[in-house]
């Protein structure tokens, strides 16, 4: 457990370890990545525990995922904290609109929304939050996905809740959202344009690599995809490291060096 506290030390940090916690499939630059490990680090939220981790698609901002029971901790931690309670809003055959404690409701019943409350020591009113299921069921070809479909109830109040945690304690949580709301794009097809920045960044990468950890390090955070395509142009990039006079702090390294080898390419 020491290794996965120590990682938050900046000096032991490299984008390859950083990455194993990037969804899908996009690649982030190092600003991101900088950006979403201040925020886990500033809030406490240990991505080793499952409590955050980040989502990049395509060309979209990278995002700072955070789950339910994370901002359930936290706002424990808290002395203000009251308790919270969350439920969902139904419409019943009637037309009349319930709310219904917890992830229940009627046979007869439709699910419209959820709410969540959240009750604090230094306030008077409680934060209350409401939410329509339509604005946040997350789709697939038309419809409901898996999740949403298996567990709408369950789904939607755990978004009500995040929500009024959030605004329960806004210095806590800012600039996170919950897992159940994050909307993933419909089109995360690269562009041209996307493809050609990526190329470049690849080729800066090579080029400003000093050592053979540098290289083996960039290496790993490539897609398959990408380690296929500049394979010749990491060799190129192993070869110059190995006849610099750099290369690890002025010692010679043998060609035959197992540090980085063209096979794992």
């Amino acid at each position: 457990m020491a290794n996965e506290i120590d990682i938050y030390d900046a000096k032991q940090l490299n984008t390859a370890t950083i990455k194993k916690f990037l969804k899908g499939g996009g690649n982030a630059s190092d600003e991101e990545l900088a950006m979403l490990l201040a925020i886990s680090r500033n809030q406490n939220l240990n991505p080793f525990m499952k409590e955050v981790y980040f989502v990049k698609y395509g060309s979209s901002p990278a995002q700072i995922i955070v789950s339910r029971d994370a901002y359930r901790k936290r706002a424990q931690a808290n002395p203000n904290y009251k308790g919270s309670e969350a439920g969902v809003i139904v419409l019943s055959e009637s037309g009349e609109i319930k709310e219904r404690n917890g992830a229940f409701k009627a046979p007869n019943e439709e699910l419209i929304g959820a709410w969540s409350t959240v009750y604090l020591a230094n306030a008077d009113i409680p934060i209350h939050v409401a939410i329509s299921y339509d604005e946040y069921v997350q789709m697939k070809d038309g419809k409901p996905n898996s999740m949403w479909a298996n567990k709408p109830m369950t789904m939607l109040t755990k978004v009500a809740e995040s929500q009024a945690l959030r605004m329960a304690f806004p210095s806590e949580f800012s600039g996170t959202y919950g897992e159940e709301e994050f909307d993933i794009p419909k089109d995360v097809t690269p562009t041209d344009d996307d493809r050609y920045n990526r190329m470049e960044e690849i080729k800066k990468n090579l080029s400003n690599a000093k050592t053979l950890k540098d290289l083996n390090d960039f290496h790993k955070s490539l897609t398959k995809q990408e380690k296929s395509t500049y394979d010749s142009r990491f060799e190129d990039a192993r070869e110059r490291i190995l006849k610099s006079s750099e290369v690890l702090s002025g010692e010679v390294i043998d060609s035959d060096s197992d540090v980085l080898n063209v096979e794992d390419f």
